[in-house]
């Protein structure tokens, strides 16, 4: 953590008696020693040269911040497990703690049945689910759920149902950050962003307001309480006569994201031995993310979740 550069208190126990005492005598403080350049500081103490080199030499090695490269920063960085192997790999071990990412694709591709199988296997560590859509589906997540613990494990789960925006903000701003602090969450889940602000809005400049609130709310807990937080979201076509669509809500969330990843179904079809009927392959790819290359896996969505192919 970097230390106060401002205080004289600390230059009197890490310098020289001597050099402490033309520092103080010349008024400059441990920030202008590690700023200033040698000449002016040579200026302002008449201190020689290799003195001057010195005196700057021990401040800024104290006052500086702890660094850590970027491959022990990866190796020590914790990740929110899918319970899929293929897309943990893909992800390089999971989502990203103290961020937002969203899971974005057309209904039916399997967005809800994800995210229910991370609120399954992260419920030991505690997980908060926010549906603004359909009810929770409770059975269908004790399903997935028994397949990940096959036993009655510790369940942390918190759940709630909101379908305004300005009752979605309320929870997140307020109720939200109560309840993180009293129990242990790893993860925060909402399923989905769009439903609220995608109905009866007419004035788009307040959505717009909202939206940016919300998300920078969401990225303010994901980093005060090292949580992941992870939002669904809807698709709108585009209109360059393509099949391509994009998330909803616009530029506006679409910048307060930092990871988005894609899912949608192929035109593959798998038959698995002890189901009645074929699978439909899905995939999902990594549209963006500041730590992965863009890739793609496939997967299926069987009676016992998401599984790997």
């Amino acid at each position: 953590m970097l230390k106060n550069i401002n205080k004289m208190d600390a230059l009197k126990n890490i310098l020289p008696t001597r050099l402490y005492e033309i520092t103080e005598k010349a008024g400059i403080t441990s920030k202008q020693i590690i700023f200033l350049s040698i000449w002016d500081i040579k200026k302002l103490t008449n201190l020689k040269n290799e003195d001057v080199v010195l005196l700057k030499n021990i401040v800024t090695q104290y006052f500086c911040p702890m660094s850590i490269t970027a491959d022990k920063l990866e190796k020590t960085e914790k990740k929110l497990k899918t319970g899929c192997t293929a897309i943990d790999n893909i992800l390089n071990g999971g989502f990203r703690i103290g961020t937002v990412t969203e899971i974005y694709g057309e209904s039916g591709v399997g967005k809800t049945q994800l995210v229910m199988q991370i609120a399954a296997n992260c419920s030991g560590e505690g997980c908060v689910f926010i549906c603004t859509e359909d009810l929770f589906p409770v059975k269908r997540y004790n399903q997935i759920k028994q397949n990940i613990y096959r036993s009655n494990a510790e369940c942390n789960m918190f759940i709630e149902h909101l379908t305004e925006a300005q009752e979605l903000i309320s929870c997140i701003r307020v109720r939200l950050p109560k309840l993180l602090n009293t129990n242990k969450v790893s993860a925060v889940i909402l399923d989905s962003i769009a439903a609220p602000f995608r109905c009866e809005y007419t004035n788009y400049v307040q959505r717009a307001e909202e939206l940016k609130e919300l998300g920078m709310l969401l990225y303010k807990l994901a980093q005060e309480y090292n949580i992941a937080v992870i939002c669904v979201n809807q698709v709108t076509s585009t209109f360059d006569n393509s099949d391509n669509v994009l998330p909803s809500l616009g530029l506006v969330w679409s910048n307060m994201v930092c990871c988005k990843l894609k899912i949608c179904k192929t035109n593959d079809i798998r038959y698995t031995k002890g189901i009645e009927h074929n699978v439909t392959i899905r995939e999902l790819k990594v549209v963006h993310a500041p730590d992965l290359p863009t890739a793609s896996v496939k997967f299926i969505v069987t009676a016992n979740g998401v599984e790997s192919i």
